[in-house]
């Protein structure tokens, strides 16, 4: 009997492919969250109101002496 469909390979579903990159972009968000806090956790200032703020030293504005 005679296959009606060409015998090829087909390689990973669509479906697969699509999880796999938004899984990819998911993981790789989170790790740059994760590191970003830590790195910028040193310049996290707390108020006396209880709120917090970053003080980034290369970012403030340099006031005239």
């Amino acid at each position: 009997m005679k296959r009606k469909y060409p015998k090829t390979y087909r390689s990973r579903q669509p479906i697969k492919v699509i999880f796999t990159v938004l899984i990819s972009l998911i993981l790789a968000a989170v790790i740059l969250t994760v590191s970003l806090f830590f790195g910028l956790k040193r310049y996290i200032v707390y108020t006396p109101d209880g709120n917090l703020h970053l003080e980034i030293p290369w970012l403030a504005e340099d006031s005239p002496s």
